[in-house]
């Protein structure tokens, strides 16, 4: 029997540059398992749908299939968008398996790619000093990625031996825009901000924009392109793939 295939499932956007980040990772799915089949399905009614995506490998034959939700902020947790289609696709299909595995979350790897992010970007400023960092992500994480998160803030204040403040942003940007504020407040005046976003949609749009109306020196790109995510979308895959072995069709994988 061929791997169960994967279906990549993030946060429904009709933005070129949202859909451009996600066909990178891709591409570098399929260069380094070019037997897995990939499908991407967004939520929030964007095309292509959760939906879609399960039913189109379906339709090619696919028996078995493992969500994987695109998501850096939770832990444990997904959508109830993402449970519902899952639910409804294998109503239509009773011959499917669908696991859905854990989201990637705010993995502590993804802070040594922040530090890559973070120097480029800070010599594309002809920046010379910090004295402060802000961890920006987007909010609406679990309970769980809430406290990793702000254990990562620690973790990236001790390595760097600078003070950080962690902002979770909706759409406003505002919670970055306030963290470079309280920064300045303490007396910090050389402010870079690392940028825990997969893709550059609206929220990363805002975050970027108040955090350079608020005086930051450098903010970091969207991580989508660096390797070591494609890794954990792998891992993530690998482990709800394994309880495949185990269940029957549409068992929640939760």
């Amino acid at each position: 029997m061929s791997a169960p295939a994967i279906v990549l499932v993030a946060r429904g956007d009709d933005d070129s540059a949202v859909r451009t980040s996600l066909d990178v990772v891709i591409d570098h799915l399929h260069r380094l398992r070019p037997d897995l089949r990939v499908g991407l399905g967004l939520l929030n009614s964007t095309t292509p749908t959760v939906h879609e995506a399960v039913k189109a490998l379906a339709d090619t034959g696919v028996e078995e299939i493992a969500m994987v939700p695109m998501d850096l902020v939770s832990a444990t947790d997904h959508s109830p968008v993402l449970t519902h289609a899952r639910d409804e696709v294998g109503a239509a299909n009773p011959g499917l398996s669908i696991v859905i595995a854990r989201p990637i979350g705010p993995d502590i790897d993804l802070l040594n790619v922040l530090d890559i992010k973070l120097r480029e970007a800070l010599h594309r400023a002809n920046a010379v000093e910090v004295d402060a960092l802000v961890l920006a992500c987007p909010d609406g994480g679990d309970l769980r990625g809430s406290s990793l998160l702000a254990r990562r803030a620690r973790q990236w204040s001790a390595h760097h031996k600078l003070p950080v403040q962690l902002a979770q942003n909706d759409i406003t940007g505002r919670a970055t825009a306030l963290a470079v504020n309280a920064l300045r407040g303490q007396g910090r005046r050389h402010i870079a901000v690392g940028s825990l976003f997969l893709t550059p949609g609206p929220v990363f749009r805002a975050h970027q924009q108040a955090a350079i109306r608020a005086g930051a020196l450098a903010v970091t790109p969207p991580i989508t392109e660096n390797p070591r995510v494609t890794e954990l979308i792998l891992a993530r895959y690998a482990f709800a793939a394994m309880r495949l072995l185990d269940i029957d069709p549409h068992e929640d994988g939760t």
